[in-house]
């Protein structure tokens, strides 16, 4: 029982920051201070940054960011 004890509050201390964050970012968006947009994947230019892409879609992705 001790163990499971000192488990708990070791993961409650690296949970913590987790639950703060989380309400925080959801504050934000109920007091409309942020706004989220979904970008489909056919109009995300990141991906240029984080995928391998065939040519077609990578020279798409830089002309998206303005390097192309």
């Amino acid at each position: 029982m001790l163990q499971l004890q000192k488990l708990a509050r070791k993961l409650y201390g690296l949970t913590k920051h987790v639950d703060v964050k989380y309400h925080f970012i959801r504050e934000v968006l109920e007091d409309k201070r942020l706004q989220l947009a979904k970008i489909h994947t056919i109009e995300n230019p990141t991906d240029l940054l984080t995928k391998g892409l065939p040519s077609k879609r990578f020279a798409h992705c830089r002309a998206l960011m303005g390097i192309g």
